[in-house]
């Protein structure tokens, strides 16, 4: 024998107005907030944050010795 569908209740829409969003019920933009400070605090107190972001200079810097050597051994090579 088929049975009808039970229909889904009906919810009164004062419920639904009060439920909490999901911002308020896990405190979304209080831990977002905290999240960003820590990771500031760190990147601020870690000793490795500055000298990451200094390798880009570093190995420019590098580079453009390495090609003034070679300029200079090869001015060496041609008198």
């Amino acid at each position: 024998s088929s049975e009808a569908p039970i229909p889904p209740p009906i919810i009164p829409s004062i419920i639904l107005e009060n439920l909490p969003t999901f911002n308020s019920a896990f405190c979304f933009e209080k831990r977002l907030r905290s999240l960003e400070t820590s990771f500031s605090e760190y990147r601020q107190t870690n000793p490795f944050a500055d000298a990451v972001s200094a390798i880009p200079a570093d190995l420019s810097e590098m580079e453009l010795k390495k090609i003034l050597i070679e300029k200079m051994e090869g001015n060496k090579s041609i008198q």
